[in-house]
């Protein structure tokens, strides 16, 4: 299904494409069609020099922009003009992410996303299983009165050592 829905965006595009081509022929002329479609391609390789000049992540962001507008066409030029507005760069990175996390754990690799002092959101591949739990902060004990973490045995006594992770094993029913 999804090769034929990839088929399908491709045909829509072509047509999508040489519609816009003709459509500028019929209102401008064929000298003035193809020199629009020479100063695209110069300006998307134009675009590609200034992405290999910046910094991450504006430089992928810019590259790949760059080739969209570098492609003969006029619609793929709004693809390229479009990813070089932040909000959507922000939307379009949400969007493959969340899909590409999806798809990795259909095929059953862990994956977490956690959230950093910044208030960042990173996601990075772990290997074995994940169990979702909370960190919780220790206490001062006797044997530790500086205040370090304590790891709680089983509801007994805290001991100090790293911090502890609590919550439910996910099983396959979750």
């Amino acid at each position: 299904m999804a090769r034929f829905l990839t088929l399908a965006f491709l045909a829509l595009l072509t047509v999508a494409e040489v519609a816009a081509v003709l459509a500028l022929v019929d209102a401008f002329g064929g000298a003035v069609a193809l020199l629009v479609l020479f100063l695209d391609v110069v300006a998307g390789l134009a675009v590609i020099r200034w992405g290999a000049r910046s910094l991450p992540p504006a430089r992928g962001w810019r590259i790949a922009a760059g080739t969209f507008i570098a492609l003969p066409g006029l619609v793929l030029d709004l693809v390229g003009l479009a990813l070089l507005v932040p909000p959507i760069q922000r939307w379009v990175s949400g969007h493959v992410l969340r899909s590409t996390e999806a798809a990795m754990r259909a095929r059953g690799v862990s994956v977490i996303t956690v959230t950093d002092a910044s208030g960042a959101q990173r996601t990075t591949v772990v290997p074995g299983d994940v169990i979702p739990g909370q960190v919780v902060e220790g206490e001062a004990t006797p044997a530790d009165p500086s205040g370090g973490h304590a790891t709680d045995r089983a509801g007994g006594e805290p001991e100090p050592g790293p911090r502890v992770v609590r919550g439910e094993i996910a099983g396959t029913e979750d």
